[in-house]
């Protein structure tokens, strides 16, 4: 007889084909499949040591390895990788590997470029370029805590207390903040320039049109965020961890869209769908952008794009 589930009876027990026609309560079978749940899942990643290993072990073997990379191989040569033998191909890219998981070439940090001298950046022998370019390995590093273990983030030089400080080793920290790229247009009304080009590009990897340009057209050169953490820390508390970089649900994003309706206004999740600082502040000067939606508030201190008291039920229903 093939075996398989039967129905439930009506007076709640669950019949087992194959199984001498067993009969169990329906609250049992129920508990059963809880438990199998919850065990089975522990006992398969208990079988990977590699995953298992609380992050904050050391172990002073450097054939070992406390990494949240569940497979050495992803990355190495081998399963198995020794400091003796070869880690990687010969001749690859070591920071290709990054981006199989990884797919941040763009709305990222900016990889695979020259970055220009001297103004822009410091030179830090201690974050390496790969031929001259940025790479993922220039920022970040795979086994660089106590016991070839990883630091939050694989940053260079981390643990950090502020993220924002991994920044600094390159980026003139002074020369950014001291640079209000809020600011958009002088005097005379014309796009102002900083360091001998218009400020938008700043942020921007080429001039936007106000004309025709919608939010899906721009281009940015990093991530929104990493943008804004040039001069402005993250926001600190419980609300910066539920909010940034979250993908709304549907209900919320559904809230969203309504908002962006009736208020007539633009709340974006670029990139990647999901909430950063601009979905809720206008980083644009007033008067600057032509597509109504897109001013929204530009002009107010906090860059709210709707009064602050309100700015919660844009996508929450209070």
């Amino acid at each position: 007889m093939t075996q398989g589930w039967r129905r439930v009876d009506g007076d709640g027990l669950v019949d087992l084909e194959g199984m001498n026609s067993q009969r169990i309560p329906l609250v049992r079978y129920i508990a059963i499949l809880l438990k199998l749940m919850i065990v089975f899942p522990i006992f398969i990643s208990a079988c990977n040591l590699k995953q298992f290993v609380a992050p904050q072990s050391v172990i002073t073997d450097p054939t070992n390895f406390v990494s949240f990379h569940p497979e050495c191989e992803t990355c190495h040569t081998s399963a198995e990788p020794r400091k003796d033998s070869p880690l990687f191909v010969e001749g690859e890219d070591q920071s290709s590997n990054c981006l199989v998981c990884h797919d941040y070439r763009s709305n990222h940090h900016p990889v695979d470029f020259v970055p220009p001298e001297p103004y822009t950046f410091r030179v830090n022998e201690s974050f390496p370029r790969f031929n001259g370019e940025l790479k993922c390995l220039t920022c970040h590093e795979v086994h660089a805590g106590p016991g070839l273990s990883e630091v939050p983030k694989l940053l260079r030089g981390g643990p950090y207390s502020d993220t924002r400080e991994v920044c600094f080793n390159c980026h003139y920290q002074e020369k950014d903040e001291a640079v209000n790229v809020h600011i958009m247009k002088d005097s005379s009304g014309d796009i102002r320039e900083v360091n001998d080009e218009p400020v938008c590009l700043f942020c921007h990897t080429k001039m936007p049109d106000p004309e025709v340009d919608r939010t899906d057209d721009v281009t940015l050169k990093a991530d929104v965020a990493f943008l804004c953490w040039r001069c402005h820390p993250p926001m600190p508390g419980e609300f910066f961890r539920q909010h940034f970089l979250v993908t709304p649900s549907k209900m919320v994003l559904e809230t969203m869209q309504t908002t962006e309706k009736e208020k007539n206004v633009i709340l974006p999740t670029v990139p990647r769908d999901r909430i950063t600082c601009s979905t809720c502040h206008n980083p644009h000067q007033g008067g600057l952008l032509l597509h109504a939606p897109a001013q929204a508030l530009a002009f107010s201190q906090s860059r709210l794009r709707l009064p602050k008291d309100s700015m919660c039920e844009a996508c929450h229903y209070m």
